[in-house]
């Protein structure tokens, strides 16, 4: 991963960290045990920039804290730059297409859409991902309805925008169990092996529970400036 990337997010990272501190002490009583836990990273930050701390660990979960949350959250950990946060739903709605969107956001604006799980956009990082075509069927399951071709526009260096062009196959890979802080879902695994004209793969798993259909966990790439993240529900 470029080095400006990296380093913008972890600055993006602790400032809206910062913000939910603030934003918590504003509301008093009403703030979460997660923004309380979130505040204490970010004082361990804050001392480490002086020498003062120890390397700051993310918030532990535990499924006493995740019950007492009211809102939605899904935790987002891209891979290459060993980055988590926390995200909050900002907006769900439905257009032409089959599949619903959802747009989750952190406190300072870094934020992710799906379509019925699957990522069709991100802004706030570099190598943003503009859009995506991906195979929503929206009467059922999560996830991809099935193979084929997917295109991704992505913003350039210099703020041009390029076009990523990929022949998907979908794989069912079976029924496994899926443990989320606590909680254990009986999912189908499935995934998606990509490939372009110029070669490289593109891999992309998705566990969408057996009985509801919802998509608990994902690990989807987000672009060559990006790469992998890994997204599970964890408030629903």
């Amino acid at each position: 991963m470029r080095r400006g990337m990296k380093t913008g997010l972890t600055r993006a990272l602790g400032a809206g960290l910062l913000l939910a501190l603030l934003a918590s002490c504003a509301r008093g009583p009403e703030a979460t045990p997660l923004e309380l836990e979130i505040g204490k990273v970010v004082r361990d930050q804050l001392g480490q920039r002086f020498g003062k701390a120890e390397k700051p660990q993310p918030p532990t979960l535990t499924r006493a804290l995740l019950d007492s949350i009211k809102e939605p959250h899904i935790e987002v950990v891209i891979e290459e730059a060993e980055l988590r946060d926390y995200l909050t739903l900002q907006l769900a709605r439905r257009d032409e297409l089959p599949g619903r969107i959802e747009v989750w956001r952190t406190v300072d604006n870094i934020s992710f859409a799906f379509r019925d799980g699957m990522l069709i956009s991100t802004r706030g990082l570099r190598g943003t991902m503009l859009s995506a075509s991906v195979p929503a069927d929206g009467q059922g399951a999560m996830g991809p309805a099935s193979g084929g071709q997917r295109t991704y526009a992505f913003r350039g260096d210099d703020e041009g925008a390029f076009d990523v062009n990929l022949a998907c196959e979908l794989q069912d890979l079976g029924a496994e169990s899926l443990e989320i802080v606590g909680l254990t879902y009986p999912v189908r695994h499935l995934q998606e092996r990509c490939s372009g004209s110029r070669g490289g793969e593109v891999v992309n798993d998705y566990w969408i529970d057996s009985r509801s259909g919802r998509l608990w966990q994902s690990r989807q790439w987000a672009g060559p400036s990006v790469g992998y993240i890994r997204i599970r529900q964890v408030v629903i």
